[in-house]
């Protein structure tokens, strides 16, 4: 080089290597666009590492257990929906579609609850279907069943949203009135009893009458249902042997 010249510039050019492409690609991509369906409080940091930083396979994993999760959560959801369906079905008479004894009992206690706190008032009319065994033993069963479902749809239709009704077993009923004192009590157990006579069962082509004994009492303070229920039921015995 002579002197005064001026070196020249020497230039490295570095070529990166291209990105790899392949599998690995596809399947971060797949499981980076797969994630975006995970609900947000689904997302994983797994110590303290972001999902967009995190490998292929362990994405995959994460996609697979959050699929696991949710189908977890779906059968949960409908295990306590079929649960809540056994249990109604576990409170409904299974020949009308009434509450049966269990469930009626349980209901008269939650009002005696109410009573005992809030000094409200409630009613009990047990209800006897009178004649039934002469219906079984002279039409038969089935005659007989459709006596007790005549009897039940009438108790249900004539009684408000807030009361409960309720087939206590056999020819039995009961209904509780909320917010009803024995007068009033004594009021909606005539009038449910005419229109049981009023209204004829029709069953196989024949009709034929039936009629109800009512037993009404006022639930008091401090009892028990048991004793609620037996007082309603000799009130009952004493309003048939009157007819």
């Amino acid at each position: 080089m002579k002197i005064g010249e001026t070196p020249k510039q020497t230039t490295k050019t570095t070529t990166r290597p291209a990105e790899k492409t392949g599998a690995a690609e596809t399947s971060g991509a797949r499981s980076a666009q797969s994630l975006q369906h995970i609900e947000p409080s689904d997302q994983i940091v797994l110590l303290g590492v972001p999902e967009n930083e995190l490998t292929p396979k362990v994405r995959e994993a994460l996609i697979t257990l959050m699929e696991e999760v949710k189908g977890l959560r779906r059968e949960l959801v409908d295990t306590r929906k079929r649960m809540n369906e056994l249990e109604e079905l576990a409170d409904r008479d299974p020949l009308v579609d009434l509450f049966n004894r269990r469930a009626f009992v349980r209901e008269l206690e939650r009002a005696m609850a109410m009573i005992e706190r809030y000094g409200v008032q409630a009613s009990l009319i047990f209800i006897d279907l009178n004649g039934l065994k002469t219906i079984n033993d002279t039409m038969g069963h089935s005659a007989g069943d459709a006596a007790i479902g005549h009897v039940a749809e009438i108790l249900s239709a004539n009684v408000r949203q807030t009361d409960i009704v309720g087939r206590l077993g056999g020819d039995e009923f009961g209904v509780l009135l909320t917010q009803a004192g024995k007068e009033l009590a004594d009021k909606k157990a005539d009038d449910l009893a005419d229109k049981v006579a009023s209204a004829k069962v029709n069953w196989g082509g024949v009709s034929f009458d039936v009629s109800i004994s009512c037993g009404v009492v006022e639930i008091a303070a401090g009892g028990s249902s048991k004793e609620a229920m037996e007082a309603a039921d000799n009130a009952m015995y004493g309003a048939k042997k009157e007819k």
